[in-house]
């Protein structure tokens, strides 16, 4: 099996269509929230893990080269609160919920589900949008 593709240095709505929509409003909202503090913010990394997201925005240098760790500081802020909340966030519809495995032979998941949509089998027996090799979310503009 090869490594699914993945995005890097882009913005957040370049991974919104490879989560649930509870997630996928979860970084609408933390996307906007960067674009306050730096509009041309950059993600290295997006991915799922641990029945969460997982996070990391790209370095920032101020005009004469020097690291920007102020920046840092904010953005990480926003970054971990997304996390967290990604974890008490239902994926697939957006209520409280809370990390849950599911699948079955062909491959298992980890993610944050509520009640109902966890005692859904047909949900949790499919493949999560995006879901590939490790967590990794994959798809979107390329």
């Amino acid at each position: 099996m090869s490594v699914p593709a993945f995005r890097e240095n882009q913005q957040l709505p370049a991974w919104a269509d490879t989560v649930g929509p509870g997630w996928a409003a979860l970084l609408e909202g933390l996307h906007r929230r960067l674009l306050e503090l730096a509009p041309d913010y950059r993600i290295e990394v997006c991915e799922r893990r641990l029945g969460g997201l997982r996070i990391w925005v790209a370095e920032r240098f101020d005009e004469a080269g020097e690291f920007d760790g102020h920046w840092m500081d904010a953005a990480a802020r926003l970054t971990e609160a997304a996390e967290r909340d990604s974890e008490r966030t239902c994926e697939l519809c957006g209520r409280p919920g809370q990390p849950r495995f599911g699948g079955g032979r062909h491959g298992t998941w980890i993610t944050a589900l509520c009640d109902p949509c966890s005692a859904d089998e047909r949900r949790r027996s499919a493949p999560l949008p995006g879901a590939g090799e490790a967590g990794r979310l994959q798809g979107g503009p390329a």
